[in-house]
């Protein structure tokens, strides 16, 4: 990916291709995966947009196109490894995957939530919790540390950057929440909250809070004594999220969650590829609000 003297906007930008060309790709085979990297997708296309108005006023904006760029880098790498496997898994035939299936090249975080992803009773609300908690607790805190080892001066002076790019994102969740259930699924507001316990990474708040504690990890992550436990920790966050969701300890809501997913269908949709969705994209990319209409 060129960066250069490209405007940040417009590296930006690159970032958006790349995920949109992924989104295209998984919903074109139904591939769960589909529903993060359009989350995803829309997050970029809300910081592409605040680079262009200059909403807010980043100390960095190069800093934060390079944070975009490098940490997207890290998640397609991710699917590309995964990718890479189900390429030769598919001769097997086999669709549900135990997360010890799938081989190092991916992480241990993302190894859970694909195999989490597989399961015969999965929903749209919690793969993309599961997604998220991995690529905020484990791609971010790594993808910080290796921004910190290739900068020249010191990653603690973008801090106040980085709390700005936090809160944009926050506010924008609720929106890109609202166009996720529109292109998957229209239940995904109501039915699938009932046995959902933990929403907050998809609140204001819960994003904010979630990438802090991606900074605070960064930093152990950098300080030689706390270096091993730290990574330890990362690679645990995500996996043990899925436990409590899917094999809670108090046996009265394993029980429930059983019935409830019994009882309620996943109710998943897939879109058909519209050329509104490039037009958006490209609106996006030349500054111009795209129209207020859900996604089909």
């Amino acid at each position: 990916m060129a960066t250069g003297s490209e405007a940040p906007a417009d590296r930006v930008a690159q970032v958006a291709v790349l995920l949109e060309s992924r989104v295209t790709t998984y919903d074109t085979v139904r591939d769960h995966r589909a529903v993060f990297a359009y989350l995803y997708l829309r997050l970029i296309r809300a910081l592409e947009q605040s680079l262009r108005a200059g909403r807010p006023a980043f100390h960095d904006p190069g800093w934060i196109a390079e944070l975009a760029q490098r940490l997207a880098m890290t998640y397609l790498a991710t699917m590309d490894a995964i990718d890479a496997w189900l390429a030769d898994r598919r001769r097997v035939g086999r669709a549900v995957v135990r997360p010890a299936e799938l081989p190092d090249t991916v992480a241990k975080p993302w190894r859970e939530v694909y195999a989490a992803s597989t399961a015969r009773r999965s929903y749209v609300l919690e793969e993309i919790i599961f997604s998220m908690a991995a690529h905020m607790s484990y791609d971010l805190p790594l993808t910080l540390e290796g921004m910190a080892a290739a900068d020249q001066g010191d990653i603690h002076d973008h801090i106040d950057d980085y709390c700005r790019m936090n809160a944009l994102f926050g506010a924008s969740i609720e929106e890109v929440q609202v166009h996720v259930a529109k292109r998957y699924n229209r239940g995904l507001l109501f039915l699938e909250h009932l046995f959902t316990r933990d929403e907050r990474l998809l609140t204001d708040s819960g994003i904010q809070a979630a990438r802090a504690d991606a900074w605070f990890n960064f930093d152990r992550l950098v300080n030689g004594p706390a270096a091993a436990d730290a990574h330890l920790a990362i690679s645990r966050i995500a996996p043990d999220l899925i436990r409590e969701f899917r094999e809670p300890d108090d046996w009265k809501l394993r029980i429930a969650d059983r019935f409830l997913r019994q009882l309620i269908p996943p109710r998943r949709q897939w879109p058909s590829p519209t050329p509104r969705d490039h037009h958006e994209h490209t609106a996006a990319s030349r500054g111009q609000r795209p129209p207020r209409r859900g996604i089909r």
